[in-house]
């Protein structure tokens, strides 16, 4: 019996599966907030073609030149740095380019070409054609990775390499929400397109008064009284998310992700996948109905 209960407590429980890495808009990994290098690697083994060997290619430059450097993924993003002197450089993927962000560019001789909405940061965008100039990136590396403690930048708040988004965001000014949605779903081009706009239609459909919205740097947004649901659209996966779907009922089962939250539920729609169109429209009406009804419960509170 001993020897029967000793084999059952060294018995090891089986790993976890490795779930792979999800691929956002424009082919960036989309990898959890991590220390070290694993999670710098494992960002790297998911970009996509030719940007994976551009970065194998700065990775190599960036540990040659600066010995003991830190690294950390935050923000879905590689990053840089020094113990005590923060982080010096990061790159993205987006859809046709990498983009190079030295947080401190602004003091390097001579400046990264690529201006930035934050003074400080300064931007090298490679495209698959470009001729790696490896001679000035260790300069700027050098360079960006002495800067002394006395002028460091302060925390960032948000991902510097967000403000090309925030520069599509601007140039947009003038256009309506509805313009930039459908704007947004000519671009895409492909099924991602036609499922979005398929579920846009049917939004308004189930419910005729909705308002369309963009926001958060390029967020469809369908709202009456409150925010009914969100369109997101990724490389493998169109996304609707409700704000409030824990709180709707869901017979035919339409949600499929985010089940674990308080508050939220999404619809993950893959290529060739069809939605229950009655089922998705009752959703929005009872998303609507729930904003209604908040709203008409606090303006009596308000009056009394």
């Amino acid at each position: 019996m001993k020897a029967s209960r000793s084999r059952k407590a060294s018995r090891k429980k089986p790993a976890a599966a490795k779930t792979k890495p999800v691929l956002l808009a424009g082919g960036n990994p989309q990898i959890a907030k991590a220390d070290g290098d694993a999670p710098v690697q494992a960002y790297i083994a998911t970009m996509p073609a030719w940007k994976k060997d551009v970065v194998l290619r700065l990775d190599a430059l960036i540990v040659r030149t600066v010995p003991g450097v830190r690294k950390v993924v935050k923000w879905n993003t590689p990053c840089y740095g020094i113990e005590g002197q923060g982080w010096f450089l990061g790159f993205h993927c987006f859809a046709r380019y990498l983009k190079v962000a030295f947080f401190r560019g602004a003091s390097l001789r001579p400046a990264p070409p690529g201006a930035s909405r934050q003074k400080e940061v300064r931007y090298l965008d490679i495209h698959e054609d470009d001729k790696l100039d490896e001679k000035q990136l260790v300069t700027w590396i050098k360079q960006a990775a002495s800067i002394p403690v006395g002028r460091r930048i302060p925390a960032q708040r948000r991902n510097p390499l967000q403000d090309e988004t925030m520069k599509k965001s601007d140039a947009s000014e003038g256009q309506s929400a509805s313009e930039l949605i459908s704007k947004r779903i000519a671009e895409l081009g492909d099924w991602r397109g036609e499922t979005l706009s398929r579920m846009r239609k049917l939004i308004k459909e189930a419910d005729p008064d909705v308002v369309e919205e963009w926001k958060w740097m390029g967020t469809p947004v369908w709202s009456h009284d409150g925010i009914i649901c969100t369109g997101e659209s990724y490389k493998n996966v169109v996304k609707l998310t409700f704000s409030r779907g824990a709180s709707l009922k869901d017979p035919a089962r339409l949600f499929n992700s985010s089940l674990d939250g308080n508050a939220r539920r999404a619809i993950d729609i893959h290529e060739g996948e069809e939605v229950d169109e009655t089922a998705f429209k009752a959703l929005v009406r009872q998303a609507v109905a729930l904003n209604s009804s908040g709203k008409s419960k606090s303006s009596k509170k308000g009056k009394s």
